[in-house]
């Protein structure tokens, strides 16, 4: 085999973008008012679905949140997604707007 083609399938797998992606990455921790936010908004999802999709819908775009508290935040988010869904399915129609609030978002 020709010693030249190992390199050129390399330089045309780098070309064609091939190489691993480098993963997004946040702080090792997150700020103290992050934290907060994130807990609050996991001890809300179950209590009041509204305001705990709000406030972890507003921790995604932090700078300051770890992943780690970046992934409670979107587990807080589809609790109260799940929540508010099985909420307006009974008749709730403030849970039927919130829902259509945070779609509208989108």
């Amino acid at each position: 085999m020709n010693p030249t083609i190992p390199s050129l399938l390399c330089l045309l797998a780098l070309v064609s973008g091939c190489e691993p992606k480098p993963e997004a990455t946040g702080p090792a921790t997150s700020s103290a008012e992050a934290k907060s936010l994130t807990d609050a908004a996991s001890k809300a999802a179950s209590e009041n679905p509204a305001d705990a999709l709000a406030l972890a819908e507003s921790l995604q775009n932090r700078q300051d949140v770890s992943a780690e508290d970046r992934a409670a935040a979107l587990k807080a988010q589809q609790d109260a997604l799940k929540k508010l869904a099985e909420s307006a399915a009974s008749g709730d129609a403030k849970a039927q707007q919130a829902i259509d609030k945070y779609r509208a978002s989108k």
